[in-house]
């Protein structure tokens, strides 16, 4: 009866089974090893197309060669930027705000793309963002410092290994600085919106901005930092109730919008009085020690060392 012999290799015929199962490990295997290619390459791809795109809107709005090349590294460059930095950095604090930039960058490249496609397709049924596309194209320069100077600045954060927490710090910062921003605008345009010059309306706003952040920021020292934060808020709020409704042809209240303007029209001499009055409530009078004065509680210090008996070291007291 013939045998099989140990040493002849397998083949398909022999071992097709396991033949079958090697082959099956190998294509995985490729496919491993394509697939961060080809993705890495369709990435590649379509930062190309948006970046073209975006160029074509900046081309079309009339900026020359250089600026649509900027156009596009200040969109999708930046948009890049931020992944690797979310995706590869160590920095806690940087990885957090390039996190926040991705979600505020990814719609504003999406935008300008889409509002390209609405210009050069001819569509009667988007002005609005075509509109809104030119805009950011025209602020893109502007736009672009903001994750160029605070990525820098958090990058002098110390590391706290709390995502979640940097993540709460800087989206408190943000929507601060988000709401200055627009009850900034907000008082400009209730100026505009009665009759006031530019120059008088920015320069309300700017007083009231000012003397809220002066507030905000010393609160927590006395109450007449509280009341005037109660109180420039209160005028902020009124003023942003006012505008909206104004622009988006709402009902306004008479009584509200007559106090907004009153509180409008008296913010630089409130502010002036605030700034004033806070320096009346800092430390009393009494207990300011004068140039080259020792302190009140230094004089009595040494007034009671004086007073102490000395003892010597025999038992008896100094003669």
């Amino acid at each position: 009866m013939p045998t099989e012999n140990p040493n002849t290799t397998p083949t398909l015929l022999t071992d097709g089974p396991a033949a079958g199962r090697r082959i099956a490990r190998h294509l995985m295997h490729a496919a491993y090893i394509a697939a961060p290619v080809l993705a890495a390459i369709a990435a590649l791809l379509v930062a190309l197309n948006a970046g073209a795109t975006i160029a074509r809107l900046l081309a079309r709005l009339g900026a020359d060669p250089s600026g649509q090349a900027l156009g596009g590294a200040a969109t999708v460059g930046v948009l890049a930027l931020l992944l690797a930095v979310a995706l590869l950095g160590q920095h806690t604090p940087t990885r957090a705000l390039s996190l926040i930039y991705l979600v505020a960058w990814l719609p504003l490249t999406v935008a300008l793309s889409a509002a390209e496609a609405a210009l050069a397709s001819g569509l009667a049924a988007l002005p609005a963002l075509a509109s809104i596309g030119q805009t950011l194209a025209t602020s893109l320069a502007g736009l672009a410092l903001l994750p160029a100077v605070t990525l820098a600045v958090a990058s002098r954060r110390a590391d706290s290994q709390n995502l979640r927490g940097e993540l709460a710090h800087y989206l408190a910062s943000t929507q601060k600085l988000v709401l200055l921003a627009a009850t900034a605008g907000a008082s400009v345009a209730f100026g505009l919106a009665r009759g006031m010059p530019v120059e008088v309306a920015a320069f309300i706003a700017i007083v009231l901005e000012t003397s809220f952040l002066l507030a905000l920021a010393r609160a927590h020292e006395h109450r007449l930092h509280a009341g005037a934060l109660a109180a420039f808020g209160g005028v902020l709020a009124l003023v942003s109730v006012e505008t909206i409704s104004t622009l988006a042809n709402l009902r306004t209240l008479a009584t509200l919008a007559t106090i907004g303007e009153m509180a409008y029209q008296l913010t630089p001499a409130a502010g002036l009085a605030y700034i004033v009055a806070s320096q009346l409530v800092g430390q009393p009078a009494s207990t300011r020690a004068r140039p080259g004065q020792p302190q009140a509680d230094q004089v009595a210090d040494q007034v009671d060392a004086d007073q102490e008996p000395a003892y010597s070291l025999n038992g008896h007291g100094p003669k």
